[in-house]
């Protein structure tokens, strides 16, 4: 009867197993699919409602929503390089700077977006292992900031290093003696998804 016992145990424990490893699969991949749907139903909604208005009646196809808004996207990254159009967006970020409110959140948007893009490769992504002298831990971040002459704080041979939390958007941003910082010989990518999962990455 105890053999019998442990064998029901074995399953039963070999098949949560399982389904945590289904889960661990499965959840990624939902909540990718989930951002991409919602995302392609702003676009469906209001792009194609747009288009939907201007075409003949029936002849709008589901789907027009969403092809119109990553062509508009695309469209835009290849307008951004070119110089009148550039300097419109200049023209409209300087009104935007003239409303207080609206002025920050925007900036703070923009930089948010801007530093994980990781256009400007040399600017931000200097991983770095942040070792206290007194303390026995190390904290990965990133460099963020070694110029602070527009500021009012920041001492020569500091940095500004952002540490993310793990598991939501969120962190700490720390002004601290540069020697403090260890440069770690890691792409910025793995580095966010590293500290993002709390290190349980395998990839």
């Amino acid at each position: 009867m105890s053999s019998e016992h442990h064998h029901a145990t074995d399953i039963v424990g070999t098949l949560v197993r399982l389904f945590f490893k289904g889960l661990a699969t499965i959840i990624p991949i939902a909540l990718t699919l989930l951002i991409m749907f919602w995302l392609a139903g702003l676009a469906e909604g209001g792009i194609g409602g747009m288009i939907e208005a201007i075409l003949p009646e029936n002849w709008y196809v589901r789907g027009m929503g969403l092809v119109g808004g990553i062509a508009i996207v695309i469209a835009i990254g290849l307008l951004s390089q070119v110089l009148l159009f550039r300097k419109l967006i200049d023209f409209g970020e300087a009104i935007l700077d003239r409303m207080p409110v609206v002025k920050s959140v925007y900036r703070a948007t923009k930089d948010f977006v801007e530093y994980f893009s990781g256009d400007d490769k040399g600017k931000f992504n200097q991983v770095v292992l942040v070792r206290h002298p007194e303390l026995k831990i190390a904290l990965l971040g990133f460099i963020t900031r070694e110029d602070f002459s527009a500021l009012p704080f920041g001492k020569e041979g500091e940095v500004a290093v952002y540490l993310p939390l793990s598991y939501q958007i969120a962190g700490y941003t720390l002004f601290i003696p540069k020697e403090w910082c260890e440069p770690v010989d890691m792409p910025f990518e793995e580095a966010v998804r590293l500290i993002l999962t709390a290190a349980m990455t395998r990839r």
